[in-house]
C-alpha cells in the first residue's frame, strides 16, 4: 500500500462514523440519572456536591457499554466499587506531587495489564484511575475523602436505580444480581494477570509505558499548575493505546472534538446566557448525547463530552470561557504525552525492520 493510500485510510479511520452504533435507547436509560443528581444538588443548595454525584452517575453509566464478566451490570458495579476506593487513594495521595505520581505509577501498571482479560476490564481500570486523578486534584483529609466517596456512590446508586426502573418499566422485572458468581468470575480473570508480569511480555511492556506516561502527565500538570490540570493526565490515560496509529487517531479525534465542543459551548453560553436551571438542562442534554455517540465516532463523542464538562463546571462556579480554554490546553498536553510514549518504541521498530516504513508502533 502506498504512503498516500495509507494516509487516506487513516483519515477515513478518524472520520468514520458508524450510524448503526448510535445508541439512543441506552442514552434514554442513563441520562435521567444525570438530571436527578444535578437537580438534587440544586434543590439542597449544594451545587458542588451535585457536580461530584453527577460525575459518579455519568462514569458508572458508561459501564453499560462494556463487558467484563457474564453479568451485564458487572462493569458498572466494579467501576462504582473501585472508584470509591480510588477516591480515598487520590484524596490522601494528592497532597504531594510525589505521592500522586506514585499512585499514578501503581494505577498505570495495573490498568495497562488489564487488556489481557478484555477491554471491559481495561475500561474499569481506566475509570478507577479517573476517580483517583480527580480526587488527587482536590486533595484533602479523611473527612473530604468520606464526603466525596458518599457523593460519588450516591450518584452511582442513582444511576443503578434509573437503569433498574427503566428495565422494570420495559420488561416488568429487574434481573436479580448474581454477586457471588460475578465475584468468582472476576477473581478467576484477575488471577491470570500474574503470567503477564515478565520483560518478555508485550503487554507488560505496554503497562510500563502506560504507567510512565501517566506519571509524566501528573508531573507536567503539577509543575505547570494549570487550573483543572488533572485533564492532562486523564487525556493521556484515555488516549494511549498499544498501537501508535490507534493512539494518533484517538488523539486527533479528541483534540478536534474538544476544540469544537469548547467553541460551541462558549457560543451557546454567550448567546443564551443560561441561568442555573437552563445550565442543568444543558448538562443533561450533553450527557444524553455523550451516551448516544460513544460508539459512533470518538471525535463526535469528545465534542459532546467537552460541552458536558464545561456546563457542569459552570454550575460549580467556573465561567464557560475559562473551562473551555483550560480543557483545550490540557487536551493538547495530554495527547502529546500519549503520542510521545510511542516514540522510542517506534524508532526501535524502524531500526529492526528498515523495510517497514509504516508510522505504526505495536508493542
Amino acid at each position: 500500500m502506498s504512503r498516500v493510500a495509507r494516509c487516506v485510510a487513516f483519515v477515513r479511520q478518524v472520520a468514520r462514523s458508524d450510524w448503526s452504533q448510535l445508541t439512543l435507547g441506552a442514552a434514554a436509560r442513563l441520562a435521567p440519572a444525570i438530571l436527578v443528581t444535578i437537580g438534587a444538588g440544586l434543590l439542597f443548595g449544594d451545587a458542588r456536591g451535585g457536580v461530584i454525584a453527577t460525575s459518579g452517575a455519568l462514569i458508572v453509566g458508561f459501564g453499560m457499554f462494556q463487558q467484563f464478566t457474564s453479568a451485564r451490570a458487572a462493569p458498572m458495579l466494579f467501576a462504582a466499587a473501585g472508584g470509591g476506593i480510588s477516591i480515598f487513594v487520590g484524596t490522601l495521595a494528592g497532597h504531594a506531587t510525589a505521592g500522586l505520581a506514585l499512585a499514578a505509577l501503581a494505577y498505570g501498571l495495573g490498568c495497562g495489564l488489564l487488556p489481557a482479560i478484555n477491554m471491559g476490564a481495561f475500561w474499569i481500570g481506566q475509570q478507577c484511575t479517573v476517580f483517583m486523578l480527580l480526587a488527587g486534584a482536590y486533595f484533602g483529609g479523611m473527612g473530604e475523602a468520606v464526603s466525596r466517596f458518599a457523593l460519588v456512590e450516591a450518584g452511582a446508586a442513582t444511576q443503578f436505580a434509573c437503569y433498574g426502573l427503566y428495565s422494570f418499566l420495559g420488561h416488568g422485572r429487574v434481573a436479580r444480581p448474581r454477586f457471588a458468581a460475578t465475584l468468582f468470575e472476576a477473581r478467576q480473570a484477575l488471577a491470570g494477570l500474574g503470567t503477564q508480569v515478565s520483560a518478555q511480555s508485550p503487554l507488560f511492556r505496554f503497562a510500563v509505558r502506560f504507567a510512565v506516561a501517566l506519571v509524566a502527565a501528573v508531573v507536567v500538570e503539577r509543575v505547570l499548575a494549570i487550573p483543572n490540570g488533572y485533564w492532562v493526565a486523564m487525556t493521556t490515560l484515555l488516549l494511549l493505546r498499544p498501537d501508535f496509529q490507534d493512539t494518533l487517531a484517538r488523539s486527533l479525534g479528541r483534540l478536534g472534538g474538544t476544540v469544537l465542543g469548547a467553541a460551541a459551548a462558549t457560543a451557546v453560553s454567550d448567546v443564551l446566557r443560561p441561568g442555573v436551571e437552563a445550565t442543568a438542562a444543558l448538562v443533561a442534554a450533553f450527557a444524553f448525547c455523550c451516551y448516544s455517540t460513544l460508539r459512533l465516532n470518538y471525535g463526535v463523542f469528545s465534542f459532546f463530552l467537552t460541552g458536558y464538562v464545561i456546563f457542569l463546571l459552570a454550575l460549580a462556579g467556573l465561567t464557560e470561557a475559562q473551562v473551555a480554554s483550560y480543557r483545550v490546553i490540557a487536551t493538547l498536553l495530554g495527547g502529546a504525552i500519549a503520542l510521545l510514549a510511542h516514540l522510542d518504541f517506534y524508532r526501535a521498530r524502524r531500526r529492526r525492520d528498515p523495510a517497514n516504513n509504516r508510522a505504526i508502533s505495536v508493542i
